[in-house]
């Protein structure tokens, strides 16, 4: 058994520099690892671990309601279902993957969170220097912030709001992580935040830069009573945000976007501004909603619904608009299952986040907030890039935290341990 576990720790790493790679070998890399975890976990290791199906159960619950309506959806809408299943798997199957793994498995896992932050790191930076490389520094046009969030998703497979999550846990780590600040202490600590910072800032994804302004408020309470250690941190941000907003055209424009909303019109085009198409997207979800908010469409029907809305839309508008998703998880899992569907995301998220904080785990507890803020803007759950890490987080979170009950002593060990005394009181 010690020569099925000497590696480990390398194979964490390389679980945790997976998130950063492309959908197809990411996916075939944490299949091929995780199925010699379960296989040795289950059938090479006698020690059996108190294993929480219930809890498990709870956190792929949702794909379940997927799966309960392939058959009451009609034939030519269910290969949108079927996509769905296919796409959300990772809800389901990554739960009971980690459960299946011993403790200490999961514990030499979230033991190398530092390299998910190299991974973030590396692939940023790659993304930045081919970007410098192709367009050298003829970057200020109009839409540059455009040109530039296309390119770096095109060389990392990464689109800026995903990207953006992960910087945002990655952050976290160097903060939160009592193993990793003790290794990054005083100026080397502000050394890595910095770049992950100007990177973020860079991207200016909205949802995950209003989550770390959430996350570093939160970082500022728990620690408050240790106010040198928010000094740093918070110069740290001023100057990368700083630099952001002077020196980088995409993040003053991104910037620039919420501005022009100050002097704009009904009659503006939202075409050509993302944060006025994104009023209009929310505006179309919530008058589907209204419709159907008791039981929902069926998750065959949502995108069929709102081609329709935005129709309608683009004719009061006399603009034609193209047809988006709801760009929001809770509504799209509302418009999905009802109340039921709505109801059953909050209860998940809740339950995760009273396990955090009776726990007092406050990365546990950072994670989940960046993910309840991204629901806000993006349906995380329709991106491989978003569902993986979603379920791998969480659950390992989950798992790991769980207080467990203490696994029994075999019969047979309690005679052998007893026997020895028994014959001293016998030669007495």
């Amino acid at each position: 058994m010690n020569s099925l576990t000497a590696y480990d720790k390398h194979l964490a790493r390389i679980v945790m520099f997976a998130f950063l790679l492309p959908n197809r070998v990411q996916i075939f890399v944490l299949m091929g690892i995780f199925l010699f975890w379960v296989v040795r976990d289950i059938f090479f290791n006698k020690n059996r671990s108190f294993r929480p199906y219930g809890g498990v159960l709870l956190l792929g619950s949702v794909y379940l309601l997927y799966a309960f309506h392939v058959p009451f959806t009609d034939p030519a809408n269910r290969s949108g279902v079927l996509f769905d299943l296919e796409q959300k798997a990772s809800l389901f199957v990554v739960p009971f993957a980690l459960l299946f793994l011993q403790p200490q498995t999961r514990k030499i896992l979230s033991g190398e969170l530092i390299y998910f932050v190299y991974a973030c790191f590396i692939s940023c930076l790659a993304g930045n220097l081919f970007y410098l490389l192709e367009y050298g520094w003829q970057i200020s046009g109009p839409e540059a912030h455009i040109q530039y969030r296309l390119y770096f998703e095109k060389i990392t497979s990464f689109h800026p709001t995903y990207m953006g999550i992960n910087l945002c846990f990655a952050s976290a780590i160097l903060l939160i992580s009592p193993k990793h600040r003790q290794q990054l202490k005083g100026w080397k600590l502000g050394a890595v935040l910095f770049p992950l910072f100007l990177f973020l800032m860079a991207l200016m994804p909205k949802a995950p830069v209003i989550a770390l302004f959430v996350m570093l408020l939160y970082y500022a309470w728990i620690n408050r009573a240790q106010k040198y250690r928010l000094v740093p941190i918070l110069a740290v941000l001023v100057l990368s945000v700083s630099v952001a907003c002077i020196s980088i055209p995409f993040s003053s424009q991104r910037i620039g976007e919420f501005s022009a909303l100050i002097n704009a019109k009904p009659t503006d085009n939202p075409n050509a501004n993302s944060v006025q198409m994104r009023q209009v997207i929310l505006s179309v979800d919530l008058d589907v909603l209204k419709e159907h908010w008791v039981a929902g469409l069926g998750p065959g029907y949502v995108d069929q619904a709102l081609r329709a809305q935005y129709e309608v839309y683009s004719k009061l508008l006399h603009i034609p608009l193209v047809a988006y998703d709801t760009h929001n998880e809770y509504i799209n899992q509302w418009l999905s299952f009802g109340l039921i569907g709505i109801g059953l995301l909050l209860v998940i998220l809740g339950v995760q986040f009273a396990n955090a904080f009776r726990r007092r785990d406050h990365l546990y507890a950072i994670l989940l907030m960046i993910v309840a803020i991204t629901f806000f803007t993006e349906n995380v759950w329709s991106q491989q890039h978003g569902v993986v890490f979603y379920s791998f987080f969480t659950s390992l979170f989950f798992l790991t935290g769980m207080k467990l009950p203490p696994n029994p002593v075999e019969p047979e060990v309690i005679k052998t341990r007893t026997r020895p005394a028994k014959v001293l009181h016998e030669m007495g």
